[in-house]
């Protein structure tokens, strides 16, 4: 049994794990996105219509359609402020500690 320390995280390498896990997890959220704005779009009021012109539509297929890219972004950046605070956290208490048999 031996204990072994995580004492620094590389910013970029996490940074690109965390926007790959984001980017599937906005793949999986834009069908369901989709799926509630079109629920929503039938039980509005089809009077406003015609004067609506298809833009939400417009905006919401955009917004499917970048979804992952923009969870992926988030993700990366989310990822390099973490590892930095961990990187800083882990000089003042000595990072975690795991414990892996042989």
């Amino acid at each position: 049994m031996k204990k072994y320390r995580i004492l620094q995280v590389p910013p970029i390498r996490f940074g690109i794990v965390l926007g790959l896990i984001n980017g599937v997890v906005g793949m999986l959220v834009t069908p369901v996105l989709l799926a509630t704005l079109g629920l929503a779009a039938t039980s509005a009021d089809l009077n406003n219509a015609m004067r609506l012109l298809g833009i939400p539509w417009l905006f919401a297929g955009a917004t499917a359609l970048f979804m992952p890219v923009i969870h992926a972004v988030g993700g990366f950046v989310v990822g390099v402020v973490l590892a930095m605070i961990y990187n800083f956290a882990a000089r003042w208490t000595g990072g975690i500690e795991i414990v892996l048999h042989d």
